[in-house]
């Protein structure tokens, strides 16, 4: 992933964080994602590799179309937001549920 490292952001209820532990997985964001991830689920299983990139990134245009963001801890241990590689997140959600 990418950050944009010049700019420390604070996190919104509707930004998506990367992360781990209990407290990334609670953040109302990540929740919210997490639901659109299990609307689009069955979708995906059924799709080809090609197909499962194209809605990983609908998933996460349809997050930034919002006005929310993909935020990550940076080296300063502060929050930057994530300006490219935000699709191995859907990515790797929709792979968790399966």
């Amino acid at each position: 992933r990418v950050l944009d490292e010049t700019r420390v952001v604070e996190p919104t209820d509707g930004d998506v964080l990367f992360g781990r532990g209990p407290s990334i997985n609670r953040h109302p964001g990540n929740k919210q994602f997490r639901q659109k991830v299990l609307k689009c689920h069955s979708w995906y299983e059924q799709s080809s590799k090609i197909e499962k990139q194209t809605i990983a990134n609908l998933l996460v245009e349809s997050i930034k179309s919002t006005g929310h963001r993909f935020l990550e801890k940076g080296k300063d241990g502060l929050w930057h937001e994530v300006v490219h590689g935000e699709r191995t997140k859907a990515s790797q959600t929709f792979r968790d549920l399966s």
